[in-house]
């Protein structure tokens, strides 16, 4: 794309037609990505270890006595199953970054751990065995179609042991409208997220009101070239019920909403993120 072709962009994009997701699988955006997970400046890629912590703390109570197998969908740098792992369990991570599951192994040799680390897509990913505890935190599963939300709850489920613990942290459904109504910006940059070049950036955001979701578009404007790159990212709204309905399709025992207290968010994720403990 050239700059000249910003002016005939289509206005809105429909959910996912501007890409699957911000290029998280990429190498280089990726490098890029876990210099953002590893900083304590801000939790915008990954939760302040404090937060975690607290995390784990509370999953830790939640474990039948000895080993336990647990299972993190979207593990990143690994910050859960590496304390989980201190602590004696049995952790397998998932994630399609390549930086941050290269960052997470290096950390697991370090400290003698073993952890079973897959560079993989979550949503195609072949496991085996039962665990004991399958988590999915900071709203990563709603990034995803419904219909592959749906499918990978419904497979976490099917890989949970008898009376197995599901962890699933989400977007309240306020919280992904207002990221869709929030006003389009340019940024300009010597280098940054998308690109180590000096670039643009204009990040538009769109509110599709009949599929409830949420659509943010970057066009990043390399300042030497004029050459356009395009990403996307889309992100599913659910209404309390909905989860509900999605998560009680599983066959799960129990369902129920963590407090505040039993699982903080952080002050910046107030009445913005929620979490499911569901026992099968």
């Amino acid at each position: 794309m050239k700059l000249a072709d910003i002016a005939n962009r289509k206005m809105p994009p429909a959910p996912w037609e501007t890409g699957e997701k911000i290029p998280w699988n990429d190498p280089e955006f990726s490098h890029r990505m876990l210099e953002n997970h590893l900083s304590q400046d801000h939790d915008w890629a990954s939760r302040r270890l404090s937060i975690i912590e607290q995390h784990v703390e509370w999953l830790s109570k939640q474990l039948p006595n000895g080993k336990s197998r647990i299972l993190d969908f979207g593990c990143g740098p690994g910050f859960y199953t590496h304390r989980l792992a201190k602590l004696g369990h049995e952790c397998v991570g998932v994630d399609f970054s390549p930086a941050s599951i290269s960052y997470a192994r290096q950390q697991a040799v370090k400290d003698n751990l073993s952890i079973d680390y897959l560079l993989a897509d979550i949503r195609e990913c072949v496991l085996e065995g039962e665990f004991d505890l399958i988590m999915m935190t900071f709203g990563e599963i709603n990034v995803f179609r419904r219909s592959e939300a749906e499918n990978i709850i419904a497979r976490a489920c099917g890989l949970l042991r008898k009376d197995g613990l599901l962890v699933i942290e989400t977007h309240a459904f306020e919280e992904v409208r207002r990221q869709g109504q929030g006003p389009s910006s340019w940024q300009a940059a010597e280098a940054g997220l998308f690109s180590d070049c000096p670039h643009l950036c204009l990040q538009e955001n769109f509110w599709n009101e009949a599929a409830s979701t949420a659509i943010t578009r970057y066009l990043i404007v390399d300042v030497e070239s004029g050459d356009v790159r395009e990403y996307g990212a889309s992100s599913q709204a659910y209404t309390d019920a909905q989860y509900l309905e999605m998560l009680g399709k599983t066959g799960m025992g129990s369902i129920r909403k963590l407090s505040a207290g039993e699982w903080p968010v952080g002050d910046a994720f107030e009445e913005k993120l929620q979490v499911y403990a569901c026992r099968r």
